[in-house]
């Protein structure tokens, strides 16, 4: 068994190249976190107020780091969403599954005052992580619908960038915009995403105030939103994290050509990446249908598993 501790700051040194390599494995991903080690560097840096201050640590006799389980809790949702947990164990060790779950629970044991008391948690994982799975089960979280994590990259990324966003209602590009500083599309485009995406980790409000990380473009008719696609750059891709269409226009177009903008934005702010990712419900068979007429192809599944 490991030894269970807070976080330091002199550990942060050892968990990206960890959580790179158990990332990379699909019975160790977790869906919340990048791959590489500039996604990772970049999101563990961005914990508040610090990664130490949000996170347990497992280690063994050596004081090598083991395990890792850091905590976000949004205040606004009040909802706890985990980063892990991760454990290390020994390749072919006769004892890795039993291993893995005594230090997951005791790195979420440990992590209790970090979790402020807040009974709606959130953890993310591969659907083929059957250790979180049962992790999950245990204490309490039940498994959502999974969903798609589909990439566009290579040609077909570049043919995206080249494309014109226009649809038959929409009419060019110069229809499509970045959010407008007007209250009523700020509240309608607010709406829309809390029907569309409700209990979701990212309120309207939040989404459409201007101090997080998203790019929010907009389909307009007039002064009506027809629709919008919210997306934010990260080290190592565009990702496009939400897209909401009028249920009246939907079919016309309206959803392809928000996703082309949406991509050419985030390209025209902050520069080249190697692929555009999104996000789709299993199930969800016309975004699938938009999105795979657009080249983007199937990359993994995760799931969310809630306890509240």
């Amino acid at each position: 068994m490991y030894d269970i501790r807070f976080a330091e700051p002199d550990d942060f040194a050892e968990v990206p190249a960890l959580l790179v390599r158990l990332q990379a494995d699909a019975a160790h991903h977790i869906g919340y976190l990048g791959e590489t080690l500039g996604e990772l560097t970049e999101e563990l840096a961005e914990f508040e107020p610090d990664w130490p201050s949000c996170t347990v640590v497992a280690t063994d006799d050596s004081g090598r780091l083991c395990g890792v389980l850091s905590v976000e809790v949004d205040t606004e949702l009040n909802r706890v969403f985990l980063h892990g947990p991760f454990v290390d164990v020994p390749v072919n060790h006769p004892a890795g599954s039993r291993i893995w779950d005594q230090t997951a629970d005791a790195l979420y044991a440990h992590a209790a005052p970090l979790l402020r008391g807040i009974v709606d948690r959130e953890v993310y994982g591969h659907t083929e992580h059957r250790r979180l799975a049962a992790f999950a089960r245990r204490h309490g979280f039940t498994a959502g619908r999974a969903s798609g994590i589909h990439v566009l990259d290579g040609d077909g990324l570049r043919g995206l960038l080249l494309r014109e966003a226009s649809c038959p209602r929409t009419g060019p590009a110069r229809e499509m915009r970045v959010l407008p500083t007007d209250s009523a599309v700020h509240q309608a485009v607010a709406v829309l995403h809390e029907r569309c995406f409700p209990k979701t980790y990212l309120s309207g409000r939040k989404l459409v105030d201007g101090t997080g990380k998203h790019t929010v473009v907009v389909a307009m008719d007039g002064d009506s939103v027809l629709g919008y696609a919210a997306g934010k750059a990260e080290p190592g891709e565009y990702y496009l994290d939400f897209v909401a269409v009028e249920p009246g226009v939907r079919g016309a177009g309206v959803g392809s050509a928000l996703v082309t903008e949406l991509v050419w934005k985030l390209a025209e702010r902050f520069g080249a990446r190697p692929q555009a990712a999104a996000s789709i419900l299993v199930g969800n068979t016309s975004s699938r249908r938009m999105f795979d007429r657009l080249g983007f192809r199937l990359h993994l599944e995760l799931v969310a598993y809630r306890a509240a």
